[in-house]
């Protein structure tokens, strides 16, 4: 349909990406598909198609026993098995369809003013393909949501590492120090996807917004104005893929905050100031 707007959320990874989509798929200007990341654009640049078909296959499966043994299927379910065959059959993984990919997107849209794409790992995409991306129907906007850093990959770490203890957690931390947890550092490059958004398209078309202060009716506010819909009243004490509790001693904070010290002054010259509720924690290095 001519004329809605479509949303890319491009991450990052563990700074409310999830939230924000459960908010804008239950509002009633929105239409998302039930299959939050759709993995389109990352495949096809990373070649990791295969895999992400394979997650979703996974990830389907345990949705159909859920079923079967439910005597009461809950909607969602329901609706997150139909959307996730008619994703593996609209997309091989390999192809590139852009016509078959807003098809899937738009599908039961009717008149709803927002549709999109909630893919995290779409912050790790080359700036040709961030173009390409913006150009994909008249009205596209993108959403990137910032987290201090070193709590991002923190709880990144942790909900990586589950519940397999304390060593497990240090040696993911030594990973990402040491250039071997390479997803979980890259992850929070802001500086390298704030720069090809930049690069890509006019300031206008993306809108940043820091984690610690999504919660609020200010920010839902300003991200309703820019996204084109009514605000609607939140669940901002929700948690959504709460990671598993744990403790940062102050020393590996310090050493986290040293190798991110370039992704802090990126950001603090390219917003103008780095939040409070980032410099509050820092420690000193």
């Amino acid at each position: 349909m001519s004329g809605q707007t479509f949303i890319f959320c491009i991450g990052a990874t563990k700074a409310g990406t999830s939230w924000l989509y459960d908010y804008l798929n239950s509002h009633r200007e929105c239409q998302l598909p039930a299959v939050k990341e759709l993995h389109y654009f990352d495949a096809l640049e990373h070649g990791s198609g295969a895999w992400h078909r394979k997650q979703l296959e996974e990830r389907l499966e345990g949705v159909r026993a859920k079923l079967a043994a439910d005597d009461t299927p809950k909607p969602h379910q329901k609706r997150l098995l139909a959307d996730g065959e008619d994703w593996l059959n609209a997309f091989d993984g390999e192809t590139r369809d852009d016509e078959a990919y807003l098809q899937f997107v738009r599908k039961a849209s009717g008149d709803a003013k927002l549709i999109g794409d909630f893919t995290p790992a779409y912050g790790m995409l080359k700036e040709a393909t961030f173009r390409a991306m913006a150009g994909l129907t008249d009205k596209v906007r993108f959403v990137f949501l910032m987290r201090d850093p070193v709590e991002r990959i923190w709880s990144n770490i942790r909900m990586v590492v589950g519940n397999q203890g304390r060593a497990a957690l240090d040696a993911k931390i030594k990973g990402v120090l040491d250039g071997t947890a390479t997803n979980i550092l890259e992850r929070s490059n802001y500086r390298r996807t704030l720069n090809r958004l930049s690069a890509a398209m006019p300031s206008e078309m993306f809108h940043i917004e820091f984690y610690e202060r999504l919660f609020t009716p200010d920010a839902i506010a300003r991200l309703c104005a820019f996204l084109g819909i009514t605000p609607e009243p939140a669940q901002y004490e929700r948690v959504v893929h709460r990671s598993v509790s744990a403790d940062l001693p102050a020393a590996q904070r310090a050493q986290l905050q040293a190798a991110l010290k370039p992704q802090y002054n990126f950001v603090e010259k390219f917003m103008g100031e780095l939040p409070s509720e980032w410099t509050q924690k820092m420690v000193s290095v």
